[in-house]
């Protein structure tokens, strides 16, 4: 549900009789809570480190899961959805959508041959790191470079990643 910039949403969750509300600002800040549907009261062990008990510990996963994918809907998909902005704004090319088995894969080609230059898509991060527990989507982007380039390519994303991190210290 949408109120002015912000959205709200609820999720029941299926492990107990609780409610996960679930709050996402306009500049992209998350926040959550669980509430007891019996009681009406938060369930406060949700954000305890150290309780590891068992109930906990299926309560926690479960709205893990509920954040990681608000994440993968909303988040990773505007991020791919800026890729395609960019990439339209400055070469004018449309992304198409050859695969079947993964119908959110976009090529984008080179209009004169065809032959494609990137291939955005979604994958779990689990499947970069090696850790199969990580089921958190990333925006990935696979691109097509004569090897000659991908020393400028890299310093420039370099500079990106050095820039962005540094806008984060500054928010703190």
């Amino acid at each position: 549900m949408k109120n002015g910039d912000d959205y709200y949403l609820e999720v029941p969750l299926k492990s107990a009789n609780f409610l996960a509300k679930i709050r996402i600002l306009s500049a992209g800040k998350v926040s959550g809570n669980v509430y007891d549907l019996d009681t009406g009261e938060e369930y406060l062990l949700l954000r305890v480190e150290s309780n590891t008990g068992s109930f906990s510990a299926v309560v926690k996963a479960e709205y893990r899961t509920i954040l990681q994918d608000i994440a993968g809907k909303c988040f990773v998909k505007a991020q791919a959805d800026r890729i395609k902005d960019e990439i339209k704004a400055r070469y004018g090319d449309e992304p198409d959508f050859p695969f079947k088995k993964f119908p959110d894969y976009a090529v984008f080609r080179n209009p004169q041959n065809r032959k494609w230059y990137g291939l955005l898509m979604a994958v779990l991060l689990g499947k970069l790191t090696g850790d199969e527990k990580d089921q958190q989507e990333a925006a990935l982007l696979n691109l097509k470079l004569a090897e000659g380039k991908l020393p400028a390519l890299l310093e420039e994303a370099l500079a990106m990643l050095d820039e962005s991190r540094a806008f984060t210290e500054r928010k703190k």
